[in-house]
């Protein structure tokens, strides 16, 4: 894949880069097509770069606003793996052609951890306006721009058969101590949460080598798109079929150390529902492992009638 921005043959400005996107990481998605677009790009000044490192590898360097598109289809033998990972009990997932929300907004988050593995995601807005299916072309697109000279702004629009599906906005900061966050011995991984890691990753049509494998260092702690998967499978299970539709999905990371691959037990989610709505259900989550809370977020749910067991997607 050569000069994908086609931002090379102009005129380059001594700045620095927010950051550099490796080339050879597209490869990593393997039945996807992403693509970079810069308004720039026919200017003095444009917001791709295309470049390559002292050791030969190929990168997009950032400096200014740009667009992302992600295009995927996800098929219904890796959407209803997908919920046996990660426990959703949602028959519209299992037997219906419903993509499960917490599968779309893996998709979303997913990319940003895999291109650009220096972002510390701080909070994430994801707010549902339809449901998509299975087997039907989908998707993302990605709207950066910088708040300031390390904090990112991220606007994803998600699209499915001329509808949009989801919008979110996530925030965060380029950070140059990650690896100070998530060194792990090898020795303390537990193999079967990797494994079932690595199961995650196949269904998102990912290698996940692509997310282990940083520059110089191995990352043993769970992905956020993983963390924040988790809270609708809970909620499906402990609303037993009255929490309707998510609606808003709310997490909240802050500056928290990510969680490692250790504890067999693994990361597990607290709810707990605010006060009663007759519109709505207003469910607070928490995301922990043993005594210790590491994130804290929200769904807002809307209420729909009964679908063996529960409607939530």
């Amino acid at each position: 894949m050569k000069n994908p921005t086609g931002a090379l043959q102009y005129n380059k400005r001594e700045l620095h880069p927010v950051f550099g996107i490796s080339v050879n990481r597209l490869d990593e998605f393997l039945q996807d097509s992403i693509y970079f677009r810069d308004a720039k790009a026919r200017t003095r000044s444009p917001s791709l770069k295309f470049g390559e490192t002292a050791n030969g590898e190929e990168r997009i360097y950032a400096y200014d606003r740009f667009l992302m598109h992600h295009d995927y289809v996800i098929q219904d033998t890796l959407g209803k793996k997908f919920v046996e990972i990660t426990n959703d009990k949602n028959e519209i997932h299992r037997e219906g052609n419903v993509v499960p929300g917490a599968m779309t907004a893996s998709k979303i988050i997913l990319p940003l951890e895999i291109l650009i593995p220096e972002l510390e995601i701080s909070n994430i807005n994801v707010k549902f306006t339809n449901t998509s299916v299975y087997g039907e072309k989908t998707k993302n697109l990605f709207s950066f721009r910088f708040t300031s000279p390390f904090h990112v702004h991220v606007e994803v629009s998600t699209i499915q058969m001329q509808k949009t599906v989801a919008k979110t906005v996530i925030m965060g900061k380029i950070s140059t101590d990650t690896r100070a966050k998530t060194t792990i011995n090898e020795e303390d991984v537990n193999e079967t949460n990797l494994n079932l890691l690595r199961q995650y990753f196949d269904t998102l049509a990912i290698e996940s080598e692509a997310y282990i494998q940083k520059d110089g260092y191995r990352d043993y702690t769970y992905p956020l798109s993983y963390i924040s998967a988790l809270p609708s499978a809970e909620i499906v299970k402990q609303m037993e079929g009255e929490g309707g539709m998510i609606n808003v999905l709310r997490m909240n990371f802050g500056s928290v150390d990510r969680i490692p691959i250790i504890d067999a037990r693994g990361p597990e989610v607290k709810l707990a529902r605010a006060r009663e709505r007759t519109t709505f259900n207003k469910i607070i989550t928490e995301i922990f492992t043993d005594v210790v809370t590491y994130y804290r977020g929200l769904a807002i749910v809307n209420p729909v009638a009964k679908f063996r067991g529960s409607t939530i997607s």
